[in-house]
């Protein structure tokens, strides 16, 4: 802007520009054909200078923007937008990638009866083609688009940047977290954008069927979901039923999978019947990508990577002497010699990111494999660095909070006032929102963060630093996934940000022996790193236990069977729609979906869900399973619960007696995710962070609303404590001892997962199994609301469909209206 104003009125120098802005908010041809015009008289008065050069250049400019600019492209498809959207997101976005003007010119992104498949670099813009498919399916009539996101960060960022660019006419809802009914949204004369986690989305689709037909386009993001874990089948699982929803149907919706890093595109393809057109893949990216690897030897080399311009992608293109400091690692043979390298590692990872650092005076990522690592390594890297001075006004509003709320963090603040932090899912929620603005302001120079910071957010990092290359899952170390490392390498040159972008990998030493040695070690790190080809994404289904596998299906068939009522074979249909029907694991996944489609027929215990009747049909039980969104074994289970309860039509017990026993009953259930609470009920003398014995002391107190702190200090074992320094030491800041932290960390889990998501979700359901056994009237749904947002902890601010919600009020005046 300062250098604008200096420009001289009437010159062709500031007319140029005038023109070229006027372009890009309009799309005019008439600006346009002005500017080259101006342009030209400028490089024609300045003929012999070294600025008429410079200005010979910029003809390249004006025509790349010329093709590019926002405004010109969609202005053609203005017909099938929202009145108001192009200019709202001109404003945000003036000029495209062309990436993004191939996808849109050649690909027919905004083509609403088209399913799309993109699977373009990090970088080029996927979030923004996702978006496009949405509105230009949602028209200029009233319906509804969906956008799947598997991480509530993700899906904030994508809610955020979607209601910035939709019009005051068009609704933005958040259904964001785990498994809960949402509350039915009429459409009348306005269209609906939903931003939902999978669960989310889930339950939508279950309880509001007349939704469903209004439907028009679902984007998936980081859609290489499908193959990890529960999440990734029940992605899979819906993908399958909206797809078996549209048989025969002219209505069926359109669908959109986005990912930086699949691998099999053909197959996906073939999934979801997408032409050769709708499959948008390139290798062109915003900025340039380097990975490098800084070995025992002391050589931090380049490697080719995924360039396209060489074909092995381990190949050296230089290298530089860069000699560890710190040394004497040996084979581990235990836990014991691990912990005791350890601090060998992060000396020789803070060195790295210190030097990093000074290369390029830009903000550094460091990506650790847990929590306690980026603590370690945080303050590892603070220790190199001079305090800053002054304190930009972001991080100082974060040491204000951790002063007020939360002393605990003191090592936290004290990194902070040197410009580094630690994030992971352990932080306190306005600590950890904190940090993600400071690191978009640029305020911070070094982050060291789990892999969750390195899922699709999009944040400006100059350098990743890659600090652990095994993972570890409670019994076992495994090398990270190539497919993960592909996410964390795209979190760095991150384009509009910066022009290139390094992913340096530390040849970690420290771990299980079999997997570290020098022997062994290179060859794994050559086949995650530079294999040069990608391991075939496959379905959850042949990576998950059959338990956990045959759980997800059945509760996924179950919603299948009201969604498809004119439908015979509805399992053999369910597997051809899969994308399991598709990979190595076809004829296991076949046996899978078969078995769970006969236990959802199972009557030996008189609670059949489904009848086969040619189609089949759910029985009454069936209905209130459904819409519960669990696993068939775990509502059956609840039924049972339930029934005990209730014997002889009295009513026994309060949401506290009934939290306790729900809780200890289904521990085991495949949706229960805690270890520690499995643990204590299946192995009492066992030594979980939350003893059986305190369980009921625990949950109390989290309904009187008492805080994290509070509840951890009150466990009878921390009270009679004598280690030192003392937990309440700790916890005003006083002591900085990590084997607190280690178990905060641990407990803050148990009541996230525990009650936060797995007793709020039973209570949920349970509202809707006693309603049809007919059993003693109970506040279900309140009490649900109540565990889930009844204690002022580290949720404390929650995004929660389109309002904030103060828990602390929240839980206060829940609790008022239950008495």
């Amino acid at each position: 802007r300062e250098t604008f104003d200096r420009l001289r009125h009437g010159t062709p120098h500031r007319s140029c520009v005038e023109s070229v802005v006027a372009y890009l908010a309009t799309g005019s041809r008439e600006h346009l054909v002005a500017a080259q015009e101006s342009l030209e008289q400028a490089i024609a008065e300045e003929y012999s200078s070294w600025e008429s050069i410079l200005l010979r250049f910029s003809r390249l400019c004006l025509a790349h923007l010329g093709r590019l600019a926002t405004a010109h492209v969609l202005g053609q498809f203005n017909h099938q937008l929202p009145a108001g959207y192009i200019s709202r997101l001109v404003a945000d976005t003036p000029m495209l990638l062309p990436s993004q003007y191939e996808s849109i010119v050649r690909h027919e992104v905004l083509n609403p009866e088209r399913n799309l498949l993109v699977a373009l670099p990090t970088g080029t813009g996927k979030t923004l083609l996702g978006e496009l498919a949405l509105i230009s399916s949602l028209g200029t009539s009233p319906g509804i688009v969906c956008y799947v996101a598997p991480y509530v960060a993700l899906g904030q960022q994508v809610a955020n940047r979607i209601s910035r660019h939709t019009p005051d006419d068009v609704v933005v809802r958040r259904l964001i977290g785990g498994y809960r009914e949402p509350e039915l949204f009429e459409i009348e004369d306005r269209s609906v954008v939903v931003i939902a986690t999978p669960e989310r989305f889930d339950a939508m689709l279950r309880l509001h069927r007349a939704m469903v037909p209004l439907i028009r386009c679902v984007v998936f993001d980081e859609a290489h979901i499908i193959e990890n874990g529960q999440r990734g089948l029940r992605t899979e699982g819906i993908v399958a039923r909206l797809r078996l929803s549209g048989l025969g149907q002219s209505l069926s919706p359109r669908l959109v999978l986005l990912s930086a890093v699949l691998s099999n595109v053909e197959a996906l393809a073939r999934w979801l019947g997408i032409e050769d057109s709708g499959v948008i893949r390139g290798t062109w990216r915003p900025s340039a990508k380097r990975t490098l690897r800084w070995t025992e030897d002391g050589m931090l080399r380049m490697h080719a990577g995924d360039d396209p311009l060489h074909t092995e992608p381990s190949e050296i293109l230089g290298e530089r002497a860069l000699p560890w400091p710190q040394r004497g690692f040996y084979p581990a043979s235990h836990i014991g010699q691990i912990n005791q390298q350890e601090p060998l590692a992060l000396g020789n990872i803070a060195y790295l990111a210190e030097y990093e650092l000074g290369q390029y005076n830009q903000p550094v990522l460091c990506i650790c494999t847990s929590r306690p690592r980026t603590r370690r390594l945080a303050a590892e890297i603070a220790s190199r660095l001079n305090p800053v001075e002054p304190l930009p006004a972001v991080i100082r509003e974060i040491t204000d909070l951790i002063d007020d709320r939360f002393q605990y963090l003191q090592p936290l603040k004290d990194a902070l006032q040197r410009g580094v932090a630690y994030h992971n899912a352990s932080l306190p929620h306005p600590v950890r929102a904190g940090i993600e603005r400071a690191i978009e302001a640029r305020a911070l120079k070094v982050v060291a963060a789990t892999t969750t910071l390195a899922e699709g957010v999009d944040l400006p990092f100059r350098v990743t630093i890659l600090a652990d290359w095994l993972t570890f899952d409670g019994e076992r170390s495994s090398p990270m996934q190539s497919l993960l490392f592909k996410n964390i390498a795209g979190r760095c040159g991150r384009a509009g940000q910066f022009t290139e972008g390094d992913t340096v990998i530390f040849d970690n030493p420290v771990g299980d022996a079999q997997l570290t040695s020098p022997a062994r070690r290179p060859d794994l790190q050559r086949e995650i790193f530079f294999s040069g080809t990608q391991p075939e994404l496959e379905s959850a289904i042949s990576r998950l236990g059959k338990q956990e596998a045959l759980s997800i299906i059945g509760s996924q068939l179950l919603a299948s069977i009201p969604e498809n009522p004119d439908l015979d074979d509805l399992g053999g249909s369910f597997f051809a729609n899969s994308f399991a029907y598709q990979t190595r694991g076809r004829q296991a996944a076949a046996e899978i979906i078969s078995q769970a489609f006969g236990e959802l027929l199972d009557d030996s215990a008189d609670s059949p869900l489904a009848v086969v009747a040619s189609p089949a049909r759910l029985t009454p039980f069936g209905e209130a399973a459904n819409a519960t969104g669990l696993s068939p074994r775990t509502v059956r289970q609840l039924r049972s619960v339930l029934s005990d309860l209730s014997e002889g039509g009295a009513s026994r017990g309060d949401l506290l007696d009934i939290g306790v026993l729900l809780l200890t009953s289904l521990s085991d259930a495949p949706e229960q995710r805690n270890v520690e609470l499995r643990k204590a009920v299946a192995n009492p003398k066992s030594r979980p962070i939350v003893k059986l014995e305190d369980l009921r002391l625990v949950l109390d107190g989290w309904l009187q609303g008492k805080s994290v702190e509070v509840l951890f200090s009150e466990i009878p074992s921390h009270r009679r404590s004598t280690r030192q320094p003392n937990l309440q030491a700790w916890l005003r800041g006083v002591s900085t001892d990590s084997s607190w932290y280690d178990q905060f960390t641990k407990f803050n889990d148990y009541l996230s997962e525990c009650f936060e998501f797995f007793l709020s979700w039973l209570l949920n359901a349970a509202h809707r199994v006693a309603e049809l056994e007919g059993h003693p009237e109970r506040p279900w749904l309140d009490w649900a609301r109540h565990v889930e947002l009844g204690v002022d902890n580290n949720w404390a601010v929650r995004l929660l469909d389109d309002e904030i919600i103060l828990e602390r009020e929240v839980g206060r005046e829940m609790g008022k209206r239950l008495e």
